[in-house]
């Protein structure tokens, strides 16, 4: 009698699993539409398989999906986010540290459309991402029938902002069956932990594990040494990000994270606050011996490894040096001024910033660090791209330490 009601379970379950891939259901081998497949569903799926009503290929990616499905994680915005198949089709709708990621898991192939940042980017970093759909500019112009037209499984968005909720809500009531994903790909805070969420949702652990590595490996060379520095010792820097006395505190301002683990003290770590514009009278009251000016994209048209001209970087500094007030600043007096690419140091190319800060801050403890170096095996180790940061490119500019921009 059970072996007859096995029997009949099986065969009901035979027909409905026809027939959802028929219908092209979301979730292969699943027949009662909970997502799950079940024992029983793997069992149909191997009769239908015997009786060459679906491929052999089908059935392996059923019985994956059983062994390995549902995958949850808690995203970085502290969603609870479950997946319930092999991410196929994925949308990154954010800036560039999604697609440094991604690309560094060797994920890229699973990702079928981009933000205008990705798309926009020369495809010397981005060789196939920056030459897939648009999905529109982010934060404010996404184009949500562009997203849904490219059938996602899931769409990557920025991590605990109100802004991104919104995205989400907007995406998830157009489609409920769609994953969002939210991550930040560029605080050392967590970006480690959301490398590793990220290879667990893409079957991409051991790459994971390889960029945990590297990072960590770059990381501890430098924290090991400034670790050694007491507190009234560290050098006091002052940074602004993308626009003149734009800068920040503790709050969530990420060069404070790269300053303090670079060994630096933030003049402006003594407020909570995030990115805020000051007084520059203020600026010279408090007397940095380092001054770092990010500037984004918009400074030359490109990013900086697509161009190889200094000038605007060159003017910026210039500008900086000719602020009122701004002759009586050690930073000043002492040249210790230096403009940067806000990619290489608030994206996921993190490591690499963060090696131009210890240098400048601490030439002498850092004599054998090479940052050109660091960045090269950024790019060939981790991104797989054929670039020499050493000869092309404007990242930063000093004109004594780094007259052409590396």
């Amino acid at each position: 009698m059970r072996w007859s009601t096995f029997a009949l379970m099986t065969s009901c379950v035979v027909l409905m699993i026809g027939s959802a891939f028929a219908q092209g259901t979301d979730v292969p081998g699943d027949s009662n539409g909970d997502k799950i497949v079940s024992a029983e569903e793997v069992a149909a799926a191997e009769k239908l398989a015997k009786e060459g009503k679906i491929t052999s290929n089908q059935f392996e990616e059923i019985k994956i999906i059983h062994e390995n499905y549902p995958k949850t994680i808690t995203d970085s915005a502290n969603n609870s986010v479950t997946i319930y198949k092999p991410i196929k089709r994925a949308v990154i709708a954010y800036w560039i540290g999604g697609a440094i990621t991604l690309q560094a898991l060797n994920a890229e192939d699973s990702v079928v459309g981009v933000s205008d940042s990705i798309a926009a980017d020369d495809s010397s970093l981005f060789p196939k991402l920056s030459k897939l759909p648009s999905v529109g500019k982010i934060p404010d112009s996404l184009d949500f029938e562009a997203i849904l037209g490219l059938r996602p499984d899931a769409v990557i968005l920025g991590g605990a902002d109100p802004t991104w909720d919104e995205i989400q809500k907007k995406i998830q009531s157009l489609d409920p069956n769609i994953a969002v994903l939210r991550f930040n790909y560029c605080q050392p805070s967590n970006y480690l932990d959301e490398v590793n969420k990220t290879g667990y949702l893409f079957d991409k652990e051991d790459e994971a594990k390889e960029l945990i590595d590297f990072i960590d490996g770059q990381l501890s060379q430098i924290e090991e040494r400034v670790n050694k520095i007491p507190s009234d010792k560290r050098i006091n820097v002052y940074s602004e990000v993308f626009k003149d006395y734009m800068t920040g505190g503790t709050g969530s301002y990420y060069p404070n994270d790269y300053i303090v683990m670079a060994g630096g003290n933030n003049v402006f770590g003594d407020t909570t606050q995030g990115l805020f514009a000051v007084d520059p009278e203020e600026v010279i009251k408090r007397n940095p011996e380092i001054i770092l000016h990010h500037v984004g994209s918009k400074y030359a048209g490109k990013k900086g490894w697509g161009t190889d001209n200094v000038t605007a970087l060159h003017d910026k500094r210039e500008e900086i040096l000719n602020r009122t007030g701004f002759s009586n600043i050690s930073a000043v007096k002492d040249g210790k001024v230096y403009i940067l690419d806000a990619n290489i140091i608030i994206e996921a190319f993190y490591p690499v910033g963060l090696s131009y800060y210890a240098k400048w801050f601490y030439p002498d403890l850092f004599k054998d660090l090479d940052p050109i170096a660091i960045h090269q095996e950024y790019l060939s180790k981790v991104l797989h791209v054929d670039y020499d940061p050493s000869k092309h490119g404007v990242f930063i500019y000093h004109p004594d330490e780094h007259p052409d921009g590396r």
